[in-house]
This record gives structure tokens, C-alpha cells and sequence, in this order.
């Protein structure tokens, strides 16, 4: 299925596993697990080697895109959400007198003058990173965003055309994979919060089962071929 849009969530960092907040402004690298989800992603994503391949410019995305064996393009476009709440701030925490208000997906939290990028901002930058997806697949291949947990909540509630707010109900994992697809030519969700890590750990090819020629035991991603030179995929850059 070329018409399709592969999402890849980054594998954990620290902020990840203690439930802290990115603003768009610090930027941990991976954990030890982490990098062991990053790689896991690798077999799972072999029969993507000649899409599209567009990645967040934090250390934590790009990180991920080379662990599984992506050669990623960087889009700024596809940077974590930038809300107004304190980098690392946690979501439990207590802020000055009272309980702070961690709903992002509320918009009562952006009635106020915004601090970072409200919920239409980044809305609206959902949309123009679909747009510009939209004009990668009608070329015939396959796109690989590698992005951050509430953006692509966003562009997924965005492809299926739901309001924004709508995303707070699609809980994601990290080094998770989604797939936006058409099902009886309606945008579809036909993939989503798969991991690797957690679902179904990718297995280690034998010399005997690649060179055979015989069918890979059930699990098994059976290897492709060497990915042929490609040309640089477009940056979802505005001009």
C-alpha cells in the first residue's frame, strides 16, 4: 500500500518514563530502554525503506529514525507540541497555591493569553504537515513521519477529520507505529499504538532462514532488498 502514512513515535527518554513535559525547548536524549525500543522498530519498518522518511529535528526523534535504520530528512514542522507549561514540569505536580491545570487538550486552557503554541497553532500545523503528506503520496510512495507523542495524536485525529480535542483519547506508546491509510476511500485508521517493545518483540534471522528460500517461521519479518539510491525527500518546510 503506497498511498499510506507510516507515525513513529520516539523511544523513551527520562521525561518519558518519570511523566515530565516537553515544551519544545529541552531536549534528552533516549534511555538504555530506550534505545533498545529504537531498535526494535528496525524490522518492522524494512518494507518502508524507499518512503518518505520526514523527522523532528529534537535529538530524541532523530535518535530513534537512526536506531531503526531510517535515513530521515529533518522537518521542523514536525517538532513536539510547544504548550505553556514549564519544561519537565510533571503531571502530577503542584504549582503556587493550588492544582496546576495539565488538560492541554481542554480549551479552556487557551482562553487566556498563550504562552507557547495554542491549540490552534498547532492545529493548524497538523494540517499543513497532512498537506504537505498528501503531496508526497500522490508520487506513488509512502511516508514516515517521525515525530513526538501529541503531535501525531493531533495529525491523526486531524486525518481522520475529528476535532482536535479529540486526540486526548488516542493514548500512545513511545517507539510506537501507526498507519493512516483510505478504507473504502475514507481516511482510516488502520494501525496504531504498536510496539515493538511491548506487542511483539522483532526476532533475530538466522543465516538458515534467509538464505533458504523457504517461508519465515510466523512472526518473522522476512529481510527485503538492499534500498536502491533514492533522491532527497522534500522537508515539510514553509517557505
Amino acid at each position: 500500500m503506497p498511498q499510506q502514512i507510516i507515525l513513529v513515535r520516539h523511544a523513551e527518554t527520562a521525561w518519558n518514563r518519570s511523566r515530565r513535559y516537553y515544551t519544545g525547548h529541552d531536549d534528552p536524549d533516549l534511555t538504555a530502554a530506550g534505545e533498545r525500543e529504537a531498535g526494535l522498530l528496525g524490522p518492522h519498518l524494512e518494507a518502508h525503506q524507499d518512503a518518505h522518511v520526514l523527522c523532528s529535528p529534537a535529538l530524541r526523534a532523530r535518535r530513534t529514525a537512526a536506531l531503526a535504520g531510517l535515513n530521515a530528512d529533518i522537518s521542523p514542522d514536525l517538532r513536539e507540541w510547544s504548550y505553556q507549561l514549564p519544561d519537565g514540569h510533571t503531571v502530577d505536580e503542584r504549582c503556587g497555591s493550588g492544582p496546576c491545570h495539565h488538560d492541554i487538550w481542554d480549551t479552556a486552557l487557551h482562553t487566556q493569553a498563550c504562552t507557547g503554541e495554542c491549540l490552534p497553532e498547532v492545529t493548524a500545523r497538523a494540517d499543513y504537515v497532512l498537506d504537505c503528506a498528501r503531496r508526497l503520496l500522490a508520487g506513488g510512495r509512502p511516508v514516515v513521519l517521525i515525530s513526538h507523542g501529541n503531535l501525531i495524536r493531533l495529525i491523526t485525529a486531524r486525518w481522520l477529520a475529528l476535532p482536535a480535542a479529540a486526540a486526548a483519547h488516542l493514548a500512545l506508546r513511545t517507539a510506537s507505529l501507526g498507519r493512516l491509510a483510505h478504507y473504502d476511500e475514507r481516511p482510516s485508521l488502520l494501525g496504531w499504538n504498536f510496539s515493538p517493545a511491548f506487542d511483539a518483540a522483532a526476532l533475530p534471522r538466522s543465516p538458515a532462514s534467509t538464505n533458504s528460500g523457504t517461508a519465515p517461521p510466523t512472526g518473522r519479518i522476512p529481510p527485503t532488498p538492499p534500498p536502491q539510491p533514492r533522491a532527497t525527500g522534500a522537508a515539510l518546510h514553509r517557505p
